[in-house]
């Protein structure tokens, strides 16, 4: 039987750098992959999803990570019920265009206000706060700054106009395996609506709710890893 393995795609930035602590932590169950995207692209999803497809393992059962802006991707790939897929896994993720918790503004009014920012000299502690919540220290926030500057200003823009206006929820129903929803209790930014309409099109799903911010898999790390794997070790076997 192969060992399974699991495939991370990565949240708005794209690069999965500030990922190696949870790939880390996950590493002595099951290896990670984490799967970067191109920085200087401005790819929509429908791209993204065609980048991302040639690199899904083809001769080893693996699960298939989507981190806050990946899920769409995520979802969409797995409705499409390649070979060797295991599970999905969404992390303080969506289908379709979150709502901010306790906000007035929808996704669509913040990313019309992004585009008029310049994200290249956005200081990192102004969005700690909504990114790290109390979890924020000054070595997360300066780590938080080289995720901002790792990336085009014009691909970061592009990103958040595609994440408030996208819809995957009808391919939910085509996903056949398992899904587990970690869930950030503390998120600023995806607020519960998200997984409310995400169990609606799959009710059998599995969900784990963290004491995290949006940063998730950065700041819990190993409980991260620890859920996935339990939840993991208790699917079928596949060959």
């Amino acid at each position: 039987m192969n060992p399974l393995r699991c495939l991370v795609l990565p949240g708005m930035d794209g690069s999965g750098a500030w990922l190696d602590e949870f790939a880390a932590a996950m590493a002595p169950r099951l290896p990670v992959e984490i799967l970067a995207y191109p920085p200087q692209r401005a790819l929509g999803y429908d791209e993204l999803v065609d980048f991302v497809r040639p690199h899904l393992p083809q001769a080893e059962p693996y699960l298939l990570l989507g981190e806050s802006f990946s899920g769409p991707i995520a979802i969409r790939l797995a409705a499409q019920r390649p070979p060797g897929l295991a599970g999905l896994v969404l992390c303080a993720s969506f289908a379709s265009a979150p709502s901010l918790p306790g906000s007035p503004l929808s996704t669509r009014t913040l990313a019309r206000l992004a585009t008029a920012l310049p994200l290249q000299y956005l200081p990192a502690a102004l969005a700690a706060p909504l990114l790290l919540g109390r979890w924020r220290t000054p070595e997360r926030i300066e780590r938080l700054q080289g995720l901002l500057h790792s990336v085009a200003p014009a691909v970061l823009h592009h990103r958040l106009r595609e994440a408030s206006r996208v819809d995957a929820e009808a391919a939910l129903a085509a996903i056949a395996g398992p899904l587990l929803y970690l869930r950030a209790e503390r998120d600023r930014l995806v607020s519960a609506d998200s997984l409310a309409r995400i169990r609606t099109r799959v009710p059998s799903l599995s969900e784990v709710a963290l004491d995290a911010p949006h940063f998730l898999l950065q700041v819990r790390a190993a409980a991260a890893a620890q859920a996935i794997c339990a939840w993991a070790a208790a699917l079928p076997t596949r060959a």
